[in-house]
């Protein structure tokens, strides 16, 4: 359905989808969504065939896939599987029973287990066999205690892995297979969610009322957000600016990463798939069969979707819909009905054409605008530290960013978003340095 008007069908399919438990990954380029069903087992939805599949490996662990069509699954004796629309099926066993697999971009496969005292991770390049790299560290504690919630608390932003093991939250560089991150947290890891640029890793302890936000250049604790209670579990939102957070009962804390705090609590049972946040802010959560949608600052009631809590919720963003040139593939065409002269045709496919958000209806919220202060921006990292280290608002420090400018790294030193850019021209400021704001999420 094209959100935000969730009353017209855009995709059908006559294949029998068994119930979901949950997504996990889609690939826009090819179409491909791959997720678990509720019995454990893998599946793999192809949006432009339409088709439904299911791999032949059982259920397992943990699965993994990064582009929806090449899908991993641990399977309970440790081993690992692949299964690709193509086919061509692969397995691997690692010398030591995995616990953990993270898809990589690139094709190849991180893999994670434990042996007394120490984490063990390998790469390797299916369909190869071969561990093409290795590291191993002590984790500071028994290797139940990596088993244990290596699973619930793993996951992987761009080219790092990180998870929680003991009292400690790992980071891992994929590419070169180097221990990117060790911070000592003093008690055990709960949940670990990263922002979409995995600058910032957001901890939750085991009976703390606090997150802890670690840092991926300081490689340090930077913050603290207070909770009403300790969470347990973390969701972030895809654009980076709320965290959900699980609390005691169906209580839900909405924390707002420009500010750094809790802005409310709502109720919404946590599920596998809500609440979720939509790309305009909304707030999806649920009341008995109905989904509410909730204003992302206000949290005040935008609309009730009844009976939407019997459904299966995702958001994605893929323009697979829209007409290809003749000589790639036959144009997908959407016609509400025959229309009058090649005019109005026009008209039609170009409406059914466009499957992009627009809030334009009382249906759903505004757009919000963000503001962001950046005091700096060179190439060199250890500058940025530098620059970051000296400044302090309200108690928050700076965080750095990076992005690839015409083959090199930019260190970006910001801190943000803010709501509006009132608030983002105080905060610049009361640094005291030198800054720019420029609207939108660093």
């Amino acid at each position: 359905m094209p959100y935000p008007g969730l009353d017209s069908t855009l995709w059908r399919s006559s294949f029998r989808v068994p119930p979901l438990a949950r997504v996990i990954a889609f690939g826009a380029e090819d179409g491909y969504l791959a997720a678990v069903d509720s019995a454990g087992s893998p599946l793999r939805i192809d949006f432009r065939l339409g088709t439904v599949s299911k791999p032949p490996a059982a259920a397992g662990q943990m699965v993994s896939s990064f582009d929806g069509g090449a899908i991993y699954t641990l399977l309970d004796n440790g081993s690992i599987t692949r299964s690709t629309p193509s086919g061509g099926d692969w397995s691997f066993s690692p010398p030591l029973p995995a616990h953990a697999v993270f898809a990589q971009e690139d094709g190849s496969l991180i893999v994670a287990g434990a042996q007394d005292d120490r984490a063990l991770v390998w790469r390797v390049r299916p369909p190869g066999q071969v561990i093409t790299d290795s590291l191993s560290f002590d984790i500071g504690g028994p290797p139940e205690a990596l088993r244990g919630v290596l699973a619930k608390t793993a996951g992987s932003v761009g080219d790092r892995v990180f998870f929680g093991a003991f009292e400690s939250v790992i980071a891992v560089r994929s590419r070169e297979l180097q221990q990117a991150l060790n911070v000592v947290m003093g008690d055990p890891v709960r949940a670990v969610v990263a922002t979409p640029s995995g600058d910032r890793l957001f901890v939750a302890l085991t009976e703390d009322n606090a997150l802890r936000i670690v840092d991926r250049f300081t490689e340090e604790v930077t913050g603290r957000i207070k909770l009403p209670s300790a969470a347990r579990a973390l969701r972030m939102d895809p654009l980076g600016r709320l965290l959900l957070a699980q609390g005691n009962a169906d209580t839900v804390f909405v924390i707002s990463l420009g500010s750094d705090a809790v802005q409310g609590v709502v109720r919404s049972a946590w599920r596998a798939d809500l609440p979720l946040v939509f790309p305009d802010g909304a707030i999806a959560t649920t009341r008995g069969d109905d989904v509410l949608l909730l204003h992302p600052t206000t949290l005040a009631e935008l609309r009730a979707i009844s009976g939407g809590a019997r459904d299966f919720w995702h958001a994605m963003r893929w323009n697979g819909f829209r007409p290809r040139a003749a000589g790639l593939d036959q144009p997908v065409q959407f016609r509400a009905s025959a229309p009058r002269d090649p005019v109005e045709a026009d008209d039609v496919d170009a409406a059914r054409r466009d499957t992009t958000l627009s809030v334009g209806d009382s249906l759903a919220p505004p757009p919000i605008a963000q503001y962001t202060v950046s005091f700096a921006a060179v190439l060199d990292e250890k500058q940025a530290k530098v620059v970051a280290g000296r400044i302090r608002v309200d108690g928050n420090a700076p965080r750095i960013t990076t992005s690839d400018r015409a083959g090199k790294t930019l260190y970006r030193v910001v801190l943000g978003p803010f709501p509006t850019r009132a608030e983002a021209e105080r905060v610049g400021k009361a640094s005291g340095q030198s800054y720019w704001t420029f609207e939108g999420a660093p």
